[in-house]
């Protein structure tokens, strides 16, 4: 039985590769009643159901594309199917994750979620590998996956050496700030109200054109928490810049405190956190990027969303 998790990166650079290995491992589990799910390109999908014939009808199949947008979400979407297979009655689950990294801006945010996969899920009873294709990816992507990962798929002897734990891969390679250009549309002093910080986001994405309802709330919903976890965990001082660039708004709430001492925070389901982390993983959950920095005494967390 697999009682905690296994997390593989697998390498490969042709298509024949990617079957002769994974095959077998999508096989094996089926044998052993495993749930068996698979978020692969469409070729690779393609590749493995031609391969497994019929018993191609026991995988989940998961449209990569829209898997992995933001890591957060990822993240949530993996532990509710894992609940949802050992609801079933499976006692172990085989998943092959290939990371959709996106454009280069975006590599380091799906780098590190790959890390954060090893603490969120150290006691789930997974197996997980994660094709990694040679003959796309650039050189440095390749090079960190053999630190975010504690095993190797087809490993030479002796294992992978070059493995970092999550908390010390994370402080290494922090998220980058969402960028911004030009002088922000908004600059303000925030006292203890997150209703003040909501007015403030609000008026500057009326006068750039935001709906009045959904992507809005959320706009709102993100602020407050991130405001609210400054008021409770931060310091005595707090400013807001908000930045416009159609069609995004990127939003920087700055406070004089030590920011959060866990690389984690924001990314653990808050139901395994024994304070706070709410805010954080419900930002997390709804912008396109987020980042906590610290430097010059002050924590900024930068977010940016998008409007419909």
């Amino acid at each position: 039985m697999q009682d905690q998790l296994t997390h593989d990166a697998f390498f490969y650079g042709t298509d024949a590769r990617f079957t002769d290995v994974l095959v077998p491992f999508v096989r094996d589990g089926l044998q052993r009643d495993d749930a068996v799910m698979a978020a692969v390109t469409h070729n690779n999908a393609g590749l493995l159901r031609d391969a497994l014939g019929q018993a191609a009808t026991a995988v989940q199949f998961i449209d990569r594309d829209e898997w992995y947008q933001r890591p957060a979400r990822t993240i949530a979407g993996w532990g509710r199917l894992l609940a949802d297979a050992t609801s079933r009655g499976h006692e172990a689950v085989r998943i092959i994750g290939e990371v959709g990294f996106g454009p280069p801006a975006r590599h380091t945010t799906w780098t590190r979620y790959e890390s954060v996969v090893n603490a969120v899920f150290a006691d789930a009873p997974a197996w997980i590998v994660c094709p990694y294709d040679t003959r796309v990816l650039p050189g440095a992507v390749l090079a960190d996956a053999r630190r975010t990962h504690p095993t190797l798929t087809a490993a030479e002897p002796g294992g992978n050496t070059a493995y970092r734990p999550p908390a010390e891969f994370l402080d290494a390679v922090p998220e980058p700030m969402p960028p911004v250009d030009g002088p922000p549309a908004l600059v303000a002093t925030l006292g203890d109200s997150v209703a003040d910080a909501r007015w403030l986001v609000g008026r500057v994405a009326a006068e750039h054109g935001w709906p009045d309802a959904g992507r809005l709330d959320e706009l709102l919903l993100v602020t407050s928490e991130i405001v609210a976890n400054a008021v409770l965990h931060g310091g005595t001082r707090r400013e807001l810049r908000v930045w416009a660039a159609d069609p995004a708004l990127v939003c920087e709430i700055a406070d004089d405190g030590p920011g959060p001492a866990d690389p984690l925070v924001g990314y653990r389901p808050p139901a395994e956190l024994l304070i706070g982390g709410r805010g954080l993983w419900i930002a997390r959950q709804l912008s396109e990027a987020l980042a906590v920095s610290h430097d010059d005494g002050w924590t900024r967390v930068r977010y940016a969303l998008r409007r419909p």
